[in-house]
């Protein structure tokens, strides 16, 4: 059988994907972290401007080993409230096998965000403005995955100069529902069948020059930095970023895996018991 990404982390699994682009020198770990660190003001400061209130963020140990190995794997839907945001710390037990990649971490960190009456047109919307408004991504290095039920977003996009046609690889349905890995449906709870539809959102990174994805998965030049929840009622609708994947894709750096490794054993530490999950990453 095919193994997603989102199916290997439920089985404590991975498979290895792709040949990965270059890590950052040793050096530029610091200015990094000085970087996540201003994006994260930043992200609380705009949100606060737009008048969403910030949740705490849950612990990383969710007591439950049965997935992902007791290490939370993303933010808790169900627990944020609508017009709230949520910096949510991060690991994932697949990505061991995929730490050659240069967008991958053992501990990171996503903020994630439900604005109160969304709908699919309001939730890209406020994605779209956060990257290119507000953080200075480039329109041109942006792509979208998703499903044919994203095509009601195409006037929305247009509007915004983002050519629905030239920038959207819409999946074929049933093979994405199937695959359960969030480019065009997402399970918020990994065990039930009850999903949202999403659209995940692709930047290019490096000095390439590459058109939007036309397959799927897209090369290594696009890394995901988020997915807009545009319809369903599974979960709230709203917007997910991952917060260094943003940090990577305006800077072009990101720390090494064993630079991070420190950093997930640390938050483990402050928290309580290990659980099992952590010992793949040792």
């Amino acid at each position: 059988m095919d193994f997603n990404r989102r199916r290997v982390v439920q089985l404590g699994t991975a498979v290895t994907v792709g040949t990965m682009l270059p890590r950052m020198a040793a050096g530029q770990r610091e200015d990094f972290e000085t970087d996540l660190g201003s994006t994260l003001t930043r992200f609380r400061a705009k949100f606060g401007a737009l008048g969403f209130d910030e949740s705490a963020a849950l612990p990383i140990l969710t007591g439950d080993a049965s997935y992902n190995g007791g290490l939370r794997h993303d933010f808790d839907q169900s627990a944020l409230p609508f017009n709230s945001f949520v910096i949510q710390p991060l690991a994932r037990v697949s990505d061991v096998e995929e730490k050659s990649r240069a967008d991958v971490l053992p501990l990171f960190h996503e903020v994630g965000c439900h604005p109160a009456g969304a709908d699919g047109q309001t939730t890209t919307e406020l994605m779209m403005r956060l990257l290119i408004d507000d953080f200075t991504l480039d329109p041109s290095r942006i792509a979208f995955v998703s499903v044919p039920l994203a095509d009601e977003l195409r006037p929305v996009l247009d509007d915004m100069g983002l050519s629905f046609a030239e920038k959207v690889l819409l999946r074929d349905e049933a093979g994405a529902l199937a695959a359960r890995d969030a480019s065009g449906f997402f399970f918020p709870d990994p065990f039930d069948d009850d999903y949202v539809v999403t659209m995940g959102v692709y930047y290019r990174v490096g000095n390439v020059d590459e058109p939007a994805p036309k397959t799927y998965p897209p090369s290594a030049n696009w890394t995901e930095i988020g997915e807009i929840v545009i319809a369903g009622d599974a979960a709230p609708l709203g917007i997910s970023i991952g917060a260094e994947r943003l940090v990577y894709a305006i800077t072009g750096q990101y720390p090494t895996w064993e630079q991070r490794l420190g950093a997930l054993f640390a938050q483990v530490e402050e928290e309580g018991t290990e659980p099992p999950g952590l010992t793949a990453f040792r």
